[in-house]
This record gives C-alpha cells, structure tokens and sequence, in this order.
C-alpha cells in the first residue's frame, strides 16, 4: 500500500510526512531549488500481529507496510505535469494536503486562505488531467482505426468517448458506474480521479477544535473521498516531547489521537483493505489484501507458486487462535476450518495455505 503526498506550495506537505513517517525532513520557509520527493516506508502498528508473534517468539515478526512519497509542491494548473502525473499515477491513494493556516511570512498564492476553494481547483486540476490523458489516447485510435476493422479498438473508441463526456461535465472516474471490462481497461490508464483521495486539511492553532470536525471546513459526498484535518505546527512540538509529555499535551490540546494512527486506519477504509495474517517456517507475517478477496488470490499475494499450486487454506479467527495458544493446538481441538479457492479471506485470519509443489 503506497501513498503519494501532494499540494500546492507551502500548505505543509513535508510536515504531514514527517508526521506520518517519523521523519525529520526540515520544512523550508521558501524552495531553494529543485526538490525531489521524500520517500518513506513504514511499518503498520497492529496488535493482532503482536498477540500472534508472542505465541511465536523465535520467528520474526514482519508487519505490513506502507510507502509514503512526498512531492513538491506545484503552482496551480500544473499537476498535468508529465513527470509529476508520474509520480501520482503509480500511487494507491493520494494525500492532498490544503492550507488552512494563517502565517504571514507565507504569502498565499492567491491572495487568500480558502481551503474549499484550493480542494475544487484541485479536483479539477485533477479531472482535467485525465480529460487530457483520453483524448491523447483517443486521437492515437483514430488513426489506427482508418481503413482498418478492429472491433475491440471500436469498443475501446465507444467507452473513451462516454468517459470524455463525463470529464467534461466535471465527473470524476471513481464517481462512474463502470462494467468489468471497463474497469480493466482503464485500469491501464491509471487515472487520478479514479484514486483513493484523502484531502488533509492543515488548520491553525486557533481552529485545533476542528481537528476532530473537518466538514466545518469541507465536506464532501463524493465517492472515494475523505477529509481528514491536522495541524502540523502543534503536532511536531508534541512529537518532541517524552511519552509521558506527550499524553498531558494531547489531552490539553483535545487531541483524540495523533495523525499517524489516524490516518492508517481511516486509509484502510478509504482504500476498502483489510488484513490477514500467516505464520511460516521463519516468519510471522501481516498481510494487506482488498476486501472479499479469495482465498486464491491471498496465496498468490504470498507466492505465485501457491497460487497455482493451491489446494486448500486451513483458517481460523487471529483471537481464536491467541485463546489455543498455538496453531497446531487449535488443530488438535477441530478448530481449524478447511477453505477452499473462493473463500473470502476475512479481516484478522490466520491462514495456513496447502499447496502442491
């Protein structure tokens, strides 16, 4: 699971990844030149891994993992930017991260600070980005459509030329009621508004209620979409403190939890994942799958060769199994449910996977 930081300048996008990843990037007042993207990967904290593991002390314990990436900050109307469409394309989910701050040695580039205006110039930013990306796909099959018969390239005509429709109505692709085989092609497109968007809004120590009610600044509806609200200032002093600071600051500050957890678990629901443990020769391991994915497609996530090798998943519940104590134990006690290829792999099972080799 990645996700790819982005914005507009100075609305504290390193922040936020510093944040996020415990990073210690220093935040420039001003760029100094051209600036390449942080990169980060960080364990997933779960319980459910650690109680798993404890039974299990002399394997390693691999949580699962996500990748941050954090871009500089683009003027507007440049996301259509080859290089940094790149970058966005090759995420899970994007972070759009809005200022919502007062500081005056920051100047905004519009004059004002109006997060809800800064989020629709960017979801059409974003909207107009992919418009580009069919009609450049688009003029590249009429040529080869000339003079030549080619059904599926006639399809691929017919779906592109709804889709270019519906962009310019200002329609997002994640909004679409898309066909299986639509979803498959445009799966190839990588188009941003077909993303997991989160909008982070940065808000300023007077607004730190609202941290906890984001849609006081921006609500949306939309399909695919979260708002989430931090406030960077505040929240890397806390990170300086010692534990025990931390909690007293947190509390007196209202503060329910840090952005990190936050955001994990609101990512998971954004992005509609969930996890399943395994416990291997050497390992124990968290695993991150979509949801009502099939026990086949599970073991391929851990190994190609078990995928096609599958023979049966012995599954049981990770609480269950914490209360055997071990999986052999559960076995012993006809705890352990035999699974075939389409059984769909639940939040927090614990999956052993028969194959042939």
């Amino acid at each position: 699971m990645n996700f790819t930081i982005f914005g507009y300048p100075k609305t504290g996008k390193t922040t936020l990844f510093n944040l996020l990843t415990g990073a210690k990037i220093e935040v420039q007042t001003y760029e100094t030149g051209k600036k390449e993207p942080n990169l980060r990967t960080c364990p997933v904290p779960d319980h459910r891994l650690d109680k798993i593991w404890s039974l299990y002390p002399d394997k390693e314990k691999k949580p699962a993992t996500v990748d941050y990436i954090d871009l500089a900050g683009i003027s507007y109307g440049e996301v259509k930017n080859e290089s940094y469409l790149n970058y966005l394309r090759k995420a899970d989910g994007l972070a759009h991260v809005i200022r919502s701050f007062i500081d005056e040695s920051i100047p905004h580039p519009r004059g004002k600070i109006d997060a809800a205006e800064d989020i629709r110039a960017m979801e059409e930013e974003i909207v107009l980005a992919d418009l580009l990306s069919v009609e450049s796909r688009m003029e590249k099959l009429k040529k080869e459509l000339r003079g030549a018969k080619n059904p599926d390239g006639e399809k691929e005509m017919e779906w592109l030329t709804s889709l270019h429709t519906n962009l310019e109505e200002g329609k997002a692709v994640r909004e679409l009621s898309l066909s299986p085989a639509e979803e498959k092609l445009f799966r190839s497109f990588a188009f941003l508004s077909q993303k997991p968007l989160f909008h982070m809004l940065n808000v300023d120590e007077s607004d730190i209620g609202l941290i906890e009610t984001p849609e006081k600044i921006f609500s949306s509806d939309k399909k695919g979409i979260s708002t989430l609200a931090f406030c960077g200032k505040i929240e890397m002093e806390i990170l300086e403190l010692d534990e025990e600071e931390k909690d007293v600051f947190l509390e007196e500050y209202g503060f329910k939890e840090l952005s990190a957890p936050k955001f994990l678990k609101s990512s998971y629901n954004l992005l509609n994942v969930i996890t399943f443990f395994s416990i291997g020769k050497e390992e124990v391991k968290a695993w991150t799958i979509p949801k009502d994915t099939p026990a086949l497609h599970a073991a391929g996530i851990i190994h190609s060769d078990i995928e096609k090798g599958f023979i049966r998943a012995e599954v049981i519940g990770w609480e269950e199994l914490c209360e055997f104590g071990s999986f052999q134990t559960a076995k012993e006690n006809a705890a352990i449910r035999l699974e075939g290829k389409e059984y769909t792999v639940k939040d927090g099972d614990v999956i052993y996977f028969r194959f042939a080799k």
